[in-house]
């Protein structure tokens, strides 16, 4: 569908959109971004990639912007093998990122039934942040193990920007959902473009498939299947309701 038909069916029709979602229904709302912009976005992330060292920061007060390596960490909650940047809602030089993603953020406050505007510029002390989350799933392989999201108040929908083109930027794997544990994988990725949104119940089994595994494998070669993830979640101070994926 539409933008305009997904915010109004979010909106004004909340209790069908949401039993839809754990029906479940995948929704791909065409060019919820410009794909143009997306492009661009994906290839400053690329660039800034380059000229740091990958690193891995708690997610506290002082934690800054970084990139890090995934490369099958033997105590991730969920294995995956991809290049990752983390971007942080309380920092002024990342305020026009999170104006760009700001409708997916108030999306998730809605839903939460919090004020639009919450969470987005907060520290981790005050318990929930909002977070961009960019992950590069390089060709040669670079995927992550199915696995299921923890359904919290503010996470009550997945959300996924795509940013590759299927069929140009990778050929093989990709994004896939299932309607349960047993059923055959839905292949997402050859139905949307750069700019699209996908939109499913974090509790539903979904993964990556390898992609093209049988190229050469490199995160620093701009290809393969990129992903936005606006978020909201919990920092790593102490909370009680600080939950992480599950990997099935």
């Amino acid at each position: 569908m539409g933008k305009a038909d997904f915010l109004q069916l979010v909106y004004e029709q909340t209790d069908e959109f949401m039993a839809q979602i754990e029906a479940p229904t995948l929704f791909i709302v065409q060019q919820f971004y410009p794909k143009e912009a997306i492009l661009q976005f994906r290839q400053k992330v690329f660039e800034a990639g380059l000229e740091t060292e990958p690193s891995w920061h708690p997610l506290f007060d002082d934690c800054p912007d970084y990139h890090r390596l995934h490369d099958n960490y033997p105590k991730a909650w969920v294995k995956s093998k991809m290049h990752a940047t983390y971007y942080h809602g309380w920092y002024e030089h990342n305020r026009a990122t999170f104006d760009f993603f700001r409708e997916i953020f108030e999306v998730k406050n809605f839903l939460a039934g919090m004020d639009k505007s919450a969470h987005i510029h907060q520290i981790p002390s005050d318990g929930a942040i909002a977070r961009v989350n960019i992950h590069h799933y390089p060709q040669g392989g670079g995927y992550q193990t199915e696995h299921i999201d923890p359904m919290t108040q503010f996470a009550k929908i997945q959300t996924i920007v795509q940013a590759s083109q299927y069929g140009q930027d990778f050929s093989e794997g990709g994004v896939y959902a299932k309607a349960s544990a047993e059923s055959e994988p839905f292949m997402i990725d050859p139905h949307t473009e750069p700019g699209d949104l996908m939109v499913m119940s974090p509790g539903i089994h979904h993964g990556v498939a390898p992609i093209d595994p049988d190229a050469a494998y490199d995160w620093k070669q701009n290809a393969g299947r990129w992903m936005v993830m606006p978020i909201i979640l919990y920092s790593d101070y102490p909370h009680a309701k600080n939950v992480k994926p599950k990997q099935v």
